[in-house]
């Protein structure tokens, strides 16, 4: 089979047709996408495809390839379309996806984009204000993959998302996704904490996770947190709330303030997975706030999440003292976090011996 695509530069710009044996199977020209990677349309048709091509245009297509053909189709055709890539291209991107799923031919999204961007806003979804179309001009493109792209779309419609990102001078993608998946504590700080901590290779699980861990130990009280607005200050902050609460522990009989976690949320349960080598599973309330308390971290405030059953607390004694957190993911457990001695990283010897426990439990 043969697929065959007009040019940038021609009437019908990467309209397709394929054939077998030199005849036709099937056919499109206007939001309808041949099903081959834009990638793949590259390394087969090489820059002849693409000559003459505007580069916002090829910026739009590079941060959602899985939209190239479509989005070149519609450009190729539109100059309403084309302008859109250099003013706002985040809402060319929402309209042509918005299109190839409701099958608008070329005289509908002709029409569609003589709107004002506001209105062109609310067809997407969002809300059809002036606040929304300034938000999506600003926005940063990146690549990004289509399940990246689906997320990126969720925080747009969260009307919290979209508040916050008001404080913003230039969103961009990696941010969305992050606040479309976390659920915790917001406040303005908290983009330049994002910007920090994305861009010094922390990396967004680090954050969150540091997040969550805060605003466990800090309880109701979110002041300290609200002025947080870079990663060493979430860092100082979050030691400072470890060292509390495990002195506290300390201070106090830890048999009785176990019997208390027993009486909050019955007895501790059992470990899903057996136990293996180095590895030992934290087995009482006592265990837990003493597995804090020696190793120098909050795991000790976990028992929310060990009592619901969202994680389970394991604990590495060679070739280093490591806590290891697993949590269920489908029918398995999977790592969720491992940590030594006062949060630090593990050692990649110690993570091998962690990976290998976890893959031993598929052969059980």
């Amino acid at each position: 089979m043969v697929v065959r695509l007009s040019p940038w530069q021609s009437a019908t710009p990467f309209a397709w047709v394929s054939e077998a044996e030199g005849e036709p199977l099937a056919s499109g020209a206007f939001l309808e996408p041949p099903g081959i990677g834009w990638h793949t349309l590259m390394d087969t048709h090489g820059d002849a495809l693409t000559q003459g091509m505007p580069e916002a245009l090829r910026v739009a297509i590079n941060a959602v390839p899985f939209l190239g053909v479509a989005l070149a189709q519609v450009a190729g055709r539109l100059s309403t379309a084309l302008e859109l890539a250099a003013s706002s291209p985040l809402l060319l991107l929402l309209l042509v996806d918005k299109g190839l799923q409701a099958q608008w031919s070329e005289q509908t999204l002709s029409a569609v984009l003589s709107e004002k961007q506001a209105t062109l806003c609310g067809m997407v979804g969002l809300p059809g204000t002036q606040a929304s179309a300034k938000l999506l001009r600003r926005c940063q493109l990146s690549p990004m993959i289509q399940r990246e792209f689906i997320v990126l779309k969720r925080a747009l419609h969260d009307p919290s998302t979209a508040r916050l990102l008001r404080h913003h001078p230039a969103p961009y993608v990696q941010q969305l996704i992050f606040l479309a998946n976390y659920h915790g504590e917001r406040w303005p700080g908290l983009l330049l904490l994002m910007d920090d901590a994305l861009t010094s290779g922390r990396g967004s699980a680090w954050l969150k996770e540091m997040l969550s861990d805060t605003q466990r130990l800090a309880e109701a009280n979110l002041e300290a947190l609200h002025r947080v607005t870079t990663v060493k200050g979430l860092q100082a902050l979050h030691d400072r709330q470890i060292t509390r609460f495990n002195t506290r522990m300390g201070m106090g009989d830890m048999v009785r303030d176990a019997s208390l976690l027993e009486k909050r949320h019955g007895p501790y349960p059992s470990p899903p997975l057996p136990n293996r080598g180095a590895i030992s599973a934290i087995t009482s309330w006592k265990g837990l706030l003493l597995e804090g308390k020696r190793m120098h971290h909050c795991v000790g405030s976990y028992d929310h999440p060990v009592a619901r059953g969202h994680v389970a607390i394991y604990h590495l004694h060679i070739p280093e003292p490591v806590t290891i957190a697993i949590a269920p993911q489908g029918h398995q457990w999977g790592l969720s976090q491992a940590r030594g001695v006062r949060n630090t990283t593990p050692s990649l010897e110690a993570q091998q011996v962690i990976h290998r426990w976890l893959a031993a439990q598929a052969d059980a």
